[in-house]
């Protein structure tokens, strides 16, 4: 997380928009190609036929198509959460995961279900709200005990994030061994993040998240790039760190609690791939954020896509396969971050 930032022409910022852009694309056009059930795509897209005599056109347009629009808000909202939370912390560890804000929904979600809140008045799965006011709340929680004197100390965050994660991680063990076997069953199932979806209703329960968190964030992408050279080189430079701390916290977590609540805990995608985008296209936050964006999209459609053929006919969740890639990439960063500690 060096603060060196390389000039950003606008032929050099299109340039990489368009490449990390294609990627998603071309992850959107295969992700409902393949599956655990064959589909002739000729009579899916053959409207003559009425729907009830043609299951293909079903699978295609209530079944794959959602699924890949869900992957896509989800992959983009989680990476754009942890490119901003890296850049406010300045510290390539940080994501919604280790601050916490993933085992807040969880918890939330556990006590939907241990509750049996089915659905609330404006008719949301009440695993849905409680998660997601639990994520916001964790992220809460987290800034006020990490904000200390007027600043908010990086260490102290981490450390908040971690003791939070226990904490809610031992509640759900506690409701968790509390349930009967139905409960504790759902639970797990939504513990391992899924992306099983009918119709756009989950889609539609995180895109108007991403598009405000999107517009806020890409507003400070130019204070992100002076946040990386200290505090003071900010202030320095008219920027009010508060409230781009505040700012920043609030439209990631944001990001973090739609996604969460929709789908589950899926992690490491907001650790990986805003380490990916700036080993290629360098550090600048007016890259790195919508880079993030359209690339965790794509990323996640192609993880999907393996947790639906790798075990076909049987499907595994997607987190499964996120976080086996996702272990050795932290391991690899930690061993990598100690190196540069100890040179």
């Amino acid at each position: 997380m060096n603060g060196t930032i390389r000039t950003l022409t606008p032929g050099r910022f299109w340039s990489w928009m368009a490449v990390f852009g294609a990627f998603a694309l071309v992850c959107a056009a295969i992700g409902p190609m393949f599956g655990t059930q064959p589909i002739d795509f000729a009579r899916a897209l053959d409207f003559s036929i009425p729907l009830s005599e043609n299951p293909d056109r079903f699978i295609l347009f209530g079944t794959r198509l959602p699924r890949v629009a869900l992957a896509l808000v989800t992959g983009a909202s989680l990476a754009m959460a942890g490119a901003a939370m890296q850049a406010l912390l300045r510290n390539p560890l940080a994501s919604p995961f280790t601050l916490g804000v993933a085992s807040g929904g969880t918890f939330g979600a556990a006590l939907a279900i241990y509750v049996g809140v089915a659905a609330t008045a404006f008719k949301v799965p009440g695993t849905v709200l409680s998660a997601f006011v639990l994520s916001l709340a964790t992220i809460g929680l987290v800034w006020a005990l990490a904000y200390r004197r007027g600043r908010l100390t990086t260490g102290m965050l981490l450390l908040a994030g971690v003791s939070v994660n226990f904490l809610f991680g031992a509640l759900v063990l506690l409701l968790q061994y509390m349930s009967d076997f139905e409960q504790s069953f759902a639970l797990i199932r939504w513990m391992m993040g899924s992306l099983d979806t009918v119709g756009y209703d989950s889609f539609w329960g995180i895109a108007p998240a991403l598009v405000i968190a999107a517009i806020v964030l890409f507003r400070y992408a130019r204070a992100f790039n002076l946040m990386a050279l200290g505090d003071e080189a900010a202030i320095t430079s008219g920027v009010n760190v508060r409230r781009l701390e505040l700012a920043g916290f609030v439209a990631s977590g944001l990001l973090a609690g739609a996604a969460v609540s929709q789908v589950g805990p899926i992690g490491f995608v907001g650790l990986m791939i805003p380490h990916g985008v700036r080993m290629l296209a360098g550090p600048d936050y007016r890259l790195v954020l919508p880079g993030s964006m359209l690339a965790g999209a794509g990323f996640l459609v192609l993880c999907d896509l393996v947790s639906r053929i790798v075990l076909a006919p049987a499907e595994l969740p997607p987190g499964i396969i996120t976080a086996i890639l996702g272990a050795p990439f932290f391991l690899w960063l930690l061993r990598a971050r100690a190196r540069e500690m100890v040179v």
